[in-house]
């Protein structure tokens, strides 16, 4: 019994090694392909995570030279490294050289047309860079502004820009002899609870300087 029961067990052997043998062969294509792509697919994300983090030295090193001519005032040199570093799109980067070359146009020390700039609308920068721009336009082109209804909705409750948003539609409503939008304006900030006493007291003799001259 013993002797047949080893023979049983060499038989079941072979056939475990013969049918290990045949999936083998018969998947063995497949599972190449999945470690070559699971291999393929870390490389790229490792290369891509490389490409990612050369690409923020890179604008970090742009950046740092931009500030550098801006402090040794050579602002045209400035203005073409923050442009270059806005049409990167890198997020952090890309925003805060749109702030800068808005600051250098507002201290007059370039020109430049704000269309030409890239903004995303998804970084958290948005909203300010808009209302500085806005801000630059109501100074320097106010016939030209064309995204009022972008400023509106800035200026609303909900919005984080709300009080810088509504200072400055007063102003733009000032410019365009608009006292009474311009009021609505500065009550908004007037009116809400969280706005600091300094601002409320900014708006307030705002409105008092309206009333006195309307």
């Amino acid at each position: 019994m013993s002797e047949d029961h080893n023979l049983i067990k060499e038989i079941e052997e072979e056939v475990k090694q013969d049918e290990y043998k045949n999936l083998w062969n018969k998947y063995k294509i497949y599972i190449f392909i999945s470690v070559i792509f699971i291999l393929f697919t870390v490389g790229s994300l490792n290369f891509f995570k490389y490409k990612k983090e050369q690409l923020a030295e890179k604008q970090s090193e742009l950046f740092f030279q931009a500030t550098q001519f801006i402090e040794d005032e050579e602002y045209s040199k400035a203005k073409e490294i923050l442009k270059e570093i806005n049409k990167s799109k890198n997020n952090g980067y890309s925003e805060l050289s749109f702030l800068y070359l808005i600051d250098l146009v507002e201290k007059k020390k370039i020109n430049l047309d704000f269309d030409d700039l890239e903004v995303n609308k998804n970084s958290i920068f948005y909203g300010l860079i808009i209302l500085q721009k806005f801000n630059n336009e109501i100074n320097s082109n106010i016939e030209n502004i064309n995204n009022l209804n972008e400023i509106k909705d800035l200026a609303k409750p909900s919005s984080d820009w709300s009080y810088l948003a509504n200072e400055l539609l007063s102003s733009y409503y000032i410019k365009k002899n608009d006292f009474e939008k311009a009021i609505q304006s500065l009550s908004f900030i007037i009116d809400s609870e969280d706005s600091s006493e300094y601002i409320k007291e900014r708006a307030k003799t705002l409105v008092e300087m309206i009333k006195k001259n309307k």
